[in-house]
């Protein structure tokens, strides 16, 4: 398959939410599911909405920023992990207050209220799984070598296999992320994702690839969104690895309890 014939999925444009700390959440999720809480952090008037615990920002600022993001999304507990490039993901169950860091994984389930869920990018694509009908959310994180190792295939396994909701009940929307135009790789990521080999280096839309493999997967193509925001280009307020940015957002759900 060539990138030409990838599909591609409805676009949406994430705005800004009304809350103090810089969040732009999913217009069409927010009127439909109010039961969900769901966005994505961007870096703030100063560059300085870091929530990377992993980062080089100063731990005390990252801990107040966790304290911040969660009294305005009216949550009691978020949690986070390092991340692998990999396809691991945890499930989360009823917890205490406060920022929970758990081992290496690169997505979280939950069908518990209360529990904030997120991952961190700068260019990757965050995948955000909802269960409307069972009240359930994913969050995954997808570089290229998490797309070509199955992230999209671990994501919607975890949710039939733990929390039994079937792929055609799922809705998906890809976040924020580097765009086809702007993520020039070797040909040995093309080939890695399946794709037509190019003789030299050329850009992917990894947002596309992602959109086909969840189509595979089962769901359906109508439920599935991503996001017109590129982190590297057109006056992006998100942060870019690309672009030299150190700082990472994190895209987040919850239930509301």
């Amino acid at each position: 398959m060539t990138s030409f014939e990838l599909p591609r999925a409805r676009p949406v444009t994430e705005r800004p939410a009304p809350v103090d700390p810089p969040c732009w959440h999913h217009p069409e999720w927010s009127e439909r599911h109010p039961w969900l809480v769901q966005g994505c952090t961007g870096r703030g008037a100063d560059d300085d909405f870091d929530l990377s615990p992993f980062g080089a920002a100063p731990a005390g600022a990252v801990v107040q920023r966790w304290a911040e993001l969660r009294r305005a999304l009216g949550v009691a507990a978020s949690v986070h992990a390092p991340q692998r490039h990999e396809t691991g993901i945890r499930s989360h169950s009823e917890t205490g207050g406060g920022l929970h860091l758990v081992e290496p994984c690169d997505g979280h389930l939950t069908r518990h209220p209360d529990v904030l869920l997120a991952v961190a990018t700068a260019d990757c694509v965050a995948i955000t799984l909802v269960a409307p009908r069972e009240r359930a959310v994913a969050v995954l994180h997808a570089g290229w070598r998490g797309v070509a190792g199955g992230m999209a295939r671990a994501g919607v396994g975890a949710m039939r296999d733990r929390l039994g909701v079937q792929a055609h009940d799922l809705e998906a929307h890809l976040g924020p992320a580097i765009c086809g135009a702007c993520y020039e790789v070797g040909p040995e990521v093309h080939e890695a994702l399946g794709l037509e080999v190019p003789p030299r280096n050329t850009p992917v839309d990894l947002r596309r690839v992602l959109v086909r493999d969840l189509v595979a997967e089962g769901l359906r193509p109508a439920a599935v969104t991503a996001s017109t925001w590129c982190t590297r280009c057109g006056g992006s307020p998100f942060f870019s690895h690309r672009a030299g940015h150190a700082g990472r957002q994190m895209t987040f759900a919850a239930v509301r309890r």
